[in-house]
């Protein structure tokens, strides 16, 4: 929420697929935040006025302009959160519009959701 206003919506399912409510348009998050390759772990989002801006990373998650290559935001994650007082923190580029502020906060917690759910996964495969 930006004051009033409901920024987005996140559906997370157990037996269907995920879905997104954002700029008043609900889809699945594959649809609207696709893969750019079938194998890539990177997301690639679009913003109303047609620019993207792609999160890559596992364990440094970052977002970067595709048109530009220029970083947009990054997560700083904590790993040792459970014996270390430091914060994770989301770093988004100065100067940034709302509406871009408000599409990276969204689609960082769905990356970081997905990030999460590969690290536990590569972490278990050991």
């Amino acid at each position: 929420m930006r004051g009033d206003e409901l920024v987005a919506i996140i559906h997370w399912k157990w037996f269907e697929r995920d879905k997104l409510t954002m700029n008043g348009k609900t889809s699945t998050i594959s649809e609207a935040f696709p893969r750019p390759r079938k194998i890539s772990n990177s997301r690639v989002y679009t913003m109303p006025d047609g620019s993207q801006f792609k999160w890559k990373g596992l364990d440094v998650v970052f977002a970067i302009d595709v048109q530009t290559r220029l970083n947009v935001a990054m997560y700083n994650r904590n790993a040792m959160y459970l014996i270390s007082d430091k914060k994770s923190t989301l770093e988004i580029v100065a100067g940034a519009s709302t509406e871009l502020i408000d599409a990276v906060v969204v689609t960082w917690a769905i990356f970081e959701k997905k990030a999460r759910d590969w690290r536990r996964s590569r972490w278990q495969a050991h």
